[in-house]
């Protein structure tokens, strides 16, 4: 469930906690809906890794049939952007 990661293997709020070394943690994520427009998502993906490493012919191929996707479906994409913020003192 989206916002709920305790208990989650790999997720470090529970090894913060057993740490003797910290005290007085704080586990917070924030959530951010965000509606990218065709444009600004194609952008996005261009700047990913995945789509620079390409032959240099292939990203605009690929972001092109891409496009076609959003703009069949209201011209953008809603994501939902989560950060995660853990703050301890050290002991």
């Amino acid at each position: 469930m989206p916002g709920n990661w305790a208990g989650v293997p790999g997720w470090p709020e529970e090894e913060c906690r057993r740490d003797g070394r910290f005290t007085d943690l704080r586990a917070v994520r924030f959530r951010q809906e965000r509606r990218y427009d065709t444009g600004r998502y194609l952008g996005y993906l261009a700047s990913l890794s995945r789509c620079r490493v390409l032959p240099p012919d292939l990203p605009e191929q690929v972001l092109a049939e891409t496009a076609r996707v959003p703009e069949a479906h209201g011209g953008g994409i809603d994501t939902e952007h989560f950060s995660d913020l853990f703050l301890a003192r050290v002991r």
